[in-house]
């Protein structure tokens, strides 16, 4: 009875201490922030190369996540792996907002999907949460962005004309209003 009883206090505490550690930090007066989550180890080799519509904000292979703190308003995000997915969002300030960006199998290789987070699906939320209380969120130098807003020049370019195709074409894309946002 010692055994189980102590097993489960264990057990209890290891729960509080994952729930105690996940910080989501606020966005500064004025901002909006936006979490990009890879919760998915699918194409944990493969890099996701994160921009928002000309600027690059960073890239990360495997399960990990990054914190992007920007302007309200309207966004272009996209991903590229190999393929790219586009995201439209329309952000408000002081607002705090999750993506989930998972790798999906292929015919041939690992392509990229957002999927914006349900809130209200504990499972989807808590494989968040989880992500967030084991790891930190990935950070990039200003010259490490320099340098890859430069290396990626052709890509951005291409990117955003392979946006434009898709809009000619009348595609729908995703869209990330700003009721859809991480309520304390």
């Amino acid at each position: 009875m010692k055994l189980i009883c102590s097993t489960l206090f264990c057990l209890f505490l290891f729960t509080f201490s994952i729930n105690a550690q996940v910080t989501i930090e606020p966005p500064t007066e004025g901002k909006s922030v936006i979490y990009f989550m890879r919760t998915s180890g699918v194409g944990g080799l493969l890099n996701f190369r994160f921009f928002d519509n000309t600027t690059y904000l960073g890239k990360f292979k495997g399960v990990n996540y990054m914190r992007y703190e920007c302007e309200p308003g309207e966004h272009m995000f996209w991903v590229k792996a190999e393929n790219t997915d586009y995201l439209e969002a329309n952000l408000e300030a002081g607002k705090i907002y999750f993506v989930e960006a998972n790798g999906v199998p292929g015919l041939m290789t690992v392509g990229v999907k957002y999927k914006l987070v349900d809130y209200s699906h504990k499972r989807q939320f808590k494989r968040i949460q989880k992500l967030m209380a084991k790891k930190e969120p990935k950070v990039f130098t200003e010259e490490e962005l320099k340098t890859d807003q430069e290396k990626f020049k052709l890509i951005i370019k291409d990117g955003l004309a392979t946006l434009e195709r898709k809009r000619n074409r009348g595609k729908k894309l995703k869209r990330l209003e700003k009721d859809n946002n991480y309520k304390n």
